[in-house]
């Protein structure tokens, strides 16, 4: 059986001094390093000679850009990670004594991410419950996850290879992007075995690319994505094929950019795009329907804005009146129904969750999936 060390080239998740001191200098504050060496991509890792509850602070804060987490016990908390920015790639050497993933809508809407997370599981197990299809993650097997949607995992005493792909960079490549998520490539398949393999490989040799190899690497990665999962979902390809030239994507950009405009509805769409109410129906029916969809996109906006310290001085009423909302109460009840709380406690409580710069491990990976951190 391959462990986490040896996927990742012999120990490099174990980040005492050693390891750091073969990448130049280290920036070493409150028990992390964040090591950069000229035209080398930079390394961040969590040291494994802090307490457990610290390790599982920086922990929780590496992930809290695309999930909040569920444990047990803190205090007792195991984990390692070792992570690379490959250019526009993210790669990452996460292990853990077992905790539960979670992102729900507000976690969705709060962040605003809409990467791709593409995993290979290399020891323990992972179970996916909620927002896709709930099914087991096999050891070896690769699936990937949309951050555009909800999920819910629990994972026991596990290790994983973790690549993080922006949507843009992905998107391009693929027949069906909106189809991708929860879908697992089985370990005895060639595609999971290839793209496992790479991901170990690139792993194993993270540390001795040159900054320019590494953003080199990152279209023929994509590419090799997209075509290891795009056989996965040739279904779900075929049966969009009948559907008008203009894509369901183009529309939503174009909403996601007017969000407040009030020509937004179903017959301004489909004036615009040249489409029949039949086919913007059909287009939007796996969405929950087009009118669910930007109600949807616009009480996300919502949440975000209520959420900015930039908006804290605007009322919640001119919030969702900004937003195209004409009546306060239903906005108010249908963003409860959406997020679990009011606009008000949202504002308070989503407020003061928000992060500062990164300061541990933890936080700069927190910041390079939000494209804050530095290079």
């Amino acid at each position: 059986m391959v462990t986490l060390d040896e996927a990742i080239g012999g120990g490099r998740i174990e980040t005492g001094r050693k390891a750091i001191e073969t990448r130049g200098k280290a920036r070493r504050t409150r028990g992390w390093s964040a090591v950069t060496a000229a035209a080398r991509p930079s390394v961040v890792r969590i040291d494994e000679t802090l307490s457990p509850r610290d390790r599982f602070d920086n922990w929780r804060e590496a992930v809290s850009a695309v999930f909040d987490l569920e444990v047990e016990d803190p205090a007792t908390f195991d984990c390692g990670m070792t992570s690379w920015k490959l250019g526009s790639l993210l790669l990452g050497g996460f292990r853990s004594s077992g905790n539960t993933f979670v992102r729900d809508r507000a976690k969705v809407a709060r962040g605003g991410l809409d990467h791709y997370v593409v995993q290979t599981l290399i020891q323990g197990t992972s179970v996916l419950r909620e927002g896709a299809p709930e099914a087991e993650w096999p050891r070896g097997s690769v699936r990937i996850l949309d951050l555009t949607r909800t999920v819910r995992t629990e994972a026991q005493a596990f290790s994983n290879l973790t690549l993080i792909v922006p949507r843009a960079v992905l998107e391009p490549l693929l027949g069906a992007p909106d189809d991708l998520h929860g879908v697992t490539l089985e370990a005895e398949t060639v595609g999971a075995q290839l793209l496992g393999g790479l991901m170990q490989d690139l792993s194993r040799r993270a540390d001795a690319m040159t900054l320019a190899e590494a953003e080199a690497l990152g279209p023929g990665v994509a590419a090799m994505v997209a075509a290891c999962f795009g056989p996965s979902v040739a279904a779900a390809e075929t049966a969009r094929a009948a559907r008008t030239a203009v894509s369901r994507r183009a529309i939503q950009s174009h909403v996601l950019a007017h969000l407040g405009s009030p020509d937004l509805s179903t017959d301004a769409l489909c004036s615009r795009f040249g489409l029949s109410r039949a086919t913007l129906y059909r287009l939007f029916e796996p969405l929950g329907g087009v009118e669910g969809w930007i109600r949807g996109a616009r009480l996300d906006e919502a949440c975000r804005r209520l959420s900015s310290p930039a908006t804290l001085d605007r009322r919640v009423s001119r919030v969702a009146q900004d937003l195209g909302f004409v009546n306060e109460t239903s906005f108010s009840r249908d963003f409860r129904r959406r997020f679990g709380v009011s606009p008000s406690e949202a504002r308070q409580r989503l407020g003061d969750q928000a992060p500062l710069p990164g300061s541990t491990s933890g936080g700069v990976f927190r910041d390079w999936v939000c494209g804050d951190g530095p290079e």
